[in-house]
């Protein structure tokens, strides 16, 4: 029986036509699909990095937002590589090499909230109990001071620019120039009319308060402190009769 060939196009499967078969992956790696896998794998990278990018934008933006909100902590800022190379002191400050006996002064940690010019006075001072070379005493002084800060003073000294402190005075004006709301303004000797002696308080007590206030005055008027002296007494007081009757000249003439 004599077999009649079709004479319709002949299909051709795509496995043949494209050297894989649609949804099946091949796994032979010098399949024609090669170049297809390789483009889906890229797509799928660029994708995956494009994401990634996105979420670091959207990330960032997030603590922008956070750190703008009054009363949350700020994050820490990263620090860049060699940045604890980068003195704030000027090179001969900087390379001058600190005596090995040289020590620093153990007084009150500085913050911010006591008098500048008073921790100046004792940081100086105590720095003179040091063995060092006239030469190098800049040096030390400029060196050794932020060993004796804390807080808000200290961040504000590792807050100064790179190579900008060019002497201990020029330190040392900064220093006052930054806290000098929290100087001492002098006092007077009619801050002294604001002491009173307690209602259960002895008399020897109030001389000795009394007495203590007034060492704090530079410019002590004798004649301002006696007055003050009594119109701080009690009114029912035997002393304050006395002084009355018999006024005092000076402060000496108090009893003790």
């Amino acid at each position: 029986m004599q077999t009649i060939a079709s004479t319709g196009p002949s299909v051709i499967p795509e496995s043949q036509q494209y050297g894989f078969t649609p949804g099946v992956p091949n796994l032979n790696p010098t399949g024609g699909n090669t170049f297809n896998n390789s483009y889906t794998t890229n797509h799928g990278l660029m994708q995956d990095t494009g994401i990634n990018h996105a979420m670091a934008r959207e990330l960032q933006k997030l603590k922008d937002m956070i750190s703008s909100v009054s009363g949350v902590v700020k994050p820490i800022p990263e620090i860049a590589d060699g940045s604890h190379k980068i003195s704030r002191f000027t090179p001969p400050i900087c390379d001058a090499e600190i005596p090995k006996r040289f020590h620093v002064p153990t007084i009150k940690l500085y913050d911010g909230s006591m008098d500048p010019e008073e921790h100046i006075a004792q940081y100086r001072e105590r720095m003179e109990i040091n063995p060092i070379p006239e030469r190098l005493k800049e040096a030390c002084l400029c060196k050794g001071f932020g060993s004796t800060l804390t807080g808000s003073a200290l961040k504000w000294l590792l807050s100064l620019p790179p190579y900008s402190i060019t002497s201990f005075a020029n330190l040392v004006n900064l220093f006052n120039n930054q806290f000098s709301c929290s100087r001492k303004f002098e006092r007077l000797t009619s801050d002294l009319y604001r002491i009173t002696q307690g209602h259960n308080e002895s008399l020897r007590d109030y001389i000795t308060k009394f007495s203590k206030e007034s060492l704090d005055i530079p410019n002590l008027d004798i004649a301002t402190a006696v007055e003050a002296f009594k119109m701080g007494l009690l009114r029912d007081s035997l002393f304050y009769d006395d002084l009355v009757m018999t006024p005092c000249r000076n402060l000496d003439e108090e009893p003790r």
